[in-house]
């Protein structure tokens, strides 16, 4: 389970960073009210959001990584990175689907489709439930 977490959230980093790129190109060139969207708070603080959840989950998959190459037990880092990415990519999604607007829904930009295997991100592999189950035994709790 744990080289399974790992690979899958790392395709998760990727949808993530997909994303991302979208958003950065989509609020530049995007224009309301004669400037570009980006230049509201509104829609440049889910931007961020997106760019700071990423850079938190990077390390949370690359740990598990490198723990599995030195051949040492992932338990408790997979359950915690599993949890937090798969929960943070849905809130990338829902970012993403709320700067696109109905351009979101398009399959075209595939955020819609994005969104709903998010949701899956939180049931297989094991549920955020299970994996707060794990941590909270790791912790001896």
């Amino acid at each position: 389970m744990e080289w399974e977490r790992g690979c899958i959230l790392a395709n998760y980093l990727g949808l993530m960073c997909r994303q991302l790129e979208q958003c950065i190109e989509h609020v530049r060139n995007r224009k309301q009210f004669g400037k570009p969207i980006g230049k509201f708070q509104s829609v440049a603080y889910r931007v961020v959001d997106m760019k700071v959840r990423l850079d938190a989950c990077r390390p949370l998959v690359y740990r598990i990584g490198r723990l599995k190459q030195l051949n040492k037990p992932a338990v408790l880092e997979s359950s915690i990175a599993k949890l937090f990415v798969s929960e943070s990519l849905i809130k990338s999604c829902q970012d993403a689907l709320q700067i696109f607007g109905g351009y979101g829904y398009m399959v075209e930009q595939r955020i819609e489709r994005d969104l709903r295997d998010a949701f899956g991100s939180t049931l297989y592999s094991g549920t955020s439930e299970i994996q707060r189950n794990i941590i909270a035994n790791s912790l001896g709790i």
